[in-house]
């Protein structure tokens, strides 16, 4: 549950300033989060807009947290004068406020003068480019039809001098989405074999969704003659409507099944059967997660269509297996970014939002109609598919969790924050406008899945989504595992290696561990090299502690270690930091994303240990500072390890502290934690009795089961 103070009955008009500042002072951060909304719309009632305005340019001239706060405000205050402060926001030598003010702008009434910076800032990358598209399109749907044209003739004037193959493909992105006024410019660099890849992708995509003769003509001509974009053309134009948006595609036609059509979406890469690339980048627990549910969904009789929707190449959507609703499991891939000279960063995915949107338009037109999409995460894939369907129709379904509200709220809890720290994690997290989407999404969706939690309803009060909505329909659904595979991993855990095609990874994981340390048992810990999976939390505990290094060898599975991201980069540097020497290190095996079948042996094997490999009874410890969940605790669990989690999030309502395991604070010594959890490796009936409880509560069987309740209204309106 969140900590922040309680939001008070709504303020008058009038005190809008004071309560902004009184905030300011509380140096509550939570409480920033939820309650500079309330005090937002408080805003647009106050009976002096004019003065109002003045005094909030006041506030945000200051800069720091509390201008973030103003900004919020002004964006609601219904006086052309905060239009003015907004676009002259825009230039304020902090950029956190710069892209604060782009993004209020989007639902303001256009500016003209705003435009040329709007256009500037739409070339900068990450989520400041998608800031100013969005505006920058809304003005462009909302203002008369001279104010695209003026768009569009200043994005080429600046094509003009930009030379630098990202920034002209931003803006590229922009002239496809404001609409057809730029298409022959869009053609002229589709077709210019000099122009850098990513330009002309970035052309080719708006193109593809044009209707339009002349169009097709250029299209199916480089298709079938330009090697560089080919495959991009070809993507581009598989999945069309014709004039009368109906589906194109044979393959959409209706079984007999009759059941539910869904559609779910994460944007992690390999998102396939095996999970190939688990571990790795962005393909985390959500994407594992969405694997096994889509398996579990479509074994139901009242299901008709399961659509996993996740991040791929353009081989991968061109040729990849294709989504279809006459199978009742099916992969979509969205392809975006693959071109990108900047490479993958965490901000990488907003700036694609354009190409992000078309290529989830595609993988629904391809599949089929469907009656309910399930969003999850606060990140630019749930950005993106909230836009389709709402254009669409589609019945969105909206898994609410506390995120990036729950980060705020650790790091607060630990002291770690204070206005200039807040202020540099919402300019790299984006927690604001993330938390404005999960807030806007909880109000706005058919159906919300919530995470098991004391007093869930009350949570959506506090988000502001408690009331006002009596056709919304809300249920917690507890998020499950896949128990047959885990039982499968053991059955085969002992199996010689010979007998097992391709490579296995218990005996590389023996071949690594030195031999004078094969007697000890392992300490596991799965998930992706991202900070906040606490990766470098454990090893540093491990490292730090000659006791425990000389009681277990570290095992940590995630992350692209052959072409890791600069995130992952970051956490392998701060591993690294944790040794003062490589005899320190002796023990210590980093074996990279796995797919999901790996893990489930290494979980077992964990549990039993291996002949001339390792011992058995070893720990499972998960290192975040906070888990909203934790599928891969309650893996472990199911597999008969003693898990450390953290006591913040919802390990806590599943893990019997000091029996199946122990649940350790944030500002808690982590190594003393795993120390007391291989104390109760023999605990008797330890294993037996969390078994049960997962097998009982937490099997993807009994999560499919809540889902199709939750989701049944769906088809009501299809």
């Amino acid at each position: 549950m969140l900590t922040a103070t309680p939001p008070p009955p709504a303020t008058l008009p009038g005190d809008v300033v004071d309560d902004l500042r009184s905030l300011a002072r509380s140096r509550d951060y939570v409480a920033m989060l939820l309650r500079s909304e309330q005090i937002a719309d408080d805003a647009a009632q106050d009976p002096d807009p004019a003065m109002l305005a003045g005094e909030l340019k006041s506030l945000a001239d200051e800069g720091s947290v509390v201008a973030l706060m103003a900004i919020e405000s002004l964006g609601r205050v219904p006086h052309p004068l905060a239009d003015d402060v907004l676009v002259d926001l825009l230039t304020h030598q902090d950029r956190n406020v710069r892209r604060h003010a782009s993004w209020r702008l989007a639902d303001r009434n256009p500016t003209v003068r705003a435009i040329p910076t709007l256009i500037d800032r739409s070339s900068l990358g990450g989520i400041d480019t998608m800031h100013a598209h969005r505006t920058l399109r809304n003005w462009a749907k909302v203002g008369p039809d001279s104010i695209a044209r003026s768009i569009v003739r200043l994005v080429i004037d600046r094509l003009v001098t930009k030379t630098e193959s990202a920034e002209r493909a931003r803006l590229i992105d922009l002239l496809g989405a404001i609409g057809r006024h730029g298409d022959d410019l869009l053609l002229d660099i589709a077709g210019d074999r000099d122009e850098h890849a990513a330009v002309r992708t970035a052309a080719v995509g708006a193109l593809g969704e044009r209707l339009d003769p002349r169009i097709d003509d250029e299209l199916n001509r480089l298709a079938a003659s330009d090697e560089e974009i080919g495959l991009d053309v070809v993507l581009a134009m598989s999945g069309r409507v014709d004039p009368n948006g109906l589906w194109t595609d044979v393959r959409n036609d209706r079984t007999d099944r009759g059941g539910l059509r869904i559609a779910q979406l994460v944007l992690a890469r390999g998102l396939d059967g095996q999970l190939s690339l688990g571990g790795r980048g962005d393909t985390g627990g959500v994407a594992s997660l969405l694997v096994s549910l889509g398996e579990a969904l479509a074994d139901r009789l009242d299901v008709e269509h399961v659509l996993t929707i996740g991040r791929g190449t353009v081989t991968d959507a061109v040729t990849g297996p294709l989504s279809s609703s006459r199978i009742p499991l099916s992969y979509g891939t969205v392809a975006f970014g693959e071109r990108s000279p900047n490479g993958e960063s965490p901000n990488e995915a907003w700036e694609h939002l354009p190409a992000i949107e078309r290529g989830i338009r595609r993988v629904l037109r391809l599949a089929g109609p469907v009656d309910v999409l399930h969003l999850r995460m606060a990140d630019a894939g749930t950005l993106a598919g909230s836009e389709v369907a709402l254009a669409a129709g589609i019945p969105i379904c909206f898994s609410v969790a506390p995120d990036p509200h729950n980060v705020v709220e650790s790091l607060q809890s630990r002291g770690e924050l204070d206005d200039e720290s807040f202020a540099r994690l919402d300019s790299t997290a984006h927690v604001w406008f993330r938390a404005r989407l999960v807030e806007r999404l909880a109000r706005e969706a058919a159906q919300l899945a919530l995470f098991p939690r004391a007093e869930p309803i009350a949570f959506l009060g506090e988000l502001g989504a408690g009331a006002g909505r009596s056709d919304q329909r809300a249920a917690v659904v507890a998020e499950g595992i896949d128990i047959r595979l885990l039982d499968r991993a053991a059955e085969n855990s002992s199996v010689s290696p010979t007998a097992l095609p391709g490579g296995d990874v218990l005996a590389e994981l023996a071949a690594r561990i030195p031999p004078s340390r094969r007697h000890l048992p392992l300490l596991l810990s799965v998930g992706r090299l991202n900070p906040v999976k606490g990766m470098d939390r454990i090893v540093a505990a491990w490292a730090g502690d000659d006791r425990l290094r000389e009681r277990c060898n570290l095992v940590i599975v995630g992350g692209d270690l052959d072409c890791p991201s600069a995130t992952e980069l970051d956490v392998l540097g701060e591993i690294d930091r944790a040794f003062t020497s490589d005899e320190h290190r002796s023990g210590l095996v980093l074996l990279g994303g796995r797919p999901r079948n790996d893990i489930a042996r290494l979980l077992a094997a964990t549990v039993t240990g291996r002949d001339l490999g390792w011992a058995g009874g070893g720990v499972y410890v998960d290192g975040a500072l906070k888990e909203e969940f934790g599928l891969a605790v309650l893996e472990a669990l199911a597999a008969g390890l003693v898990v450390v989690a953290p006591s913040t999030g919802g390990p806590s309502t599943y893990v019997e502290h000091g029996d199946s395991g122990i649940l350790v604070d944030p500002d808690h010594d982590l190594g003393r934690a795993i120390d007391e959890a291989f104390g109760l490796v023999d605990r008797y009936g330890r294993a037996k009795r969390a078994r049960s409880m997962v097998e009982q509560n937490y099997s993807i069987e009994t999560m499919a089961a809540g889902l199709v309740d939750l989701y049944q209204p769906a088809m009501a309106v299809r």
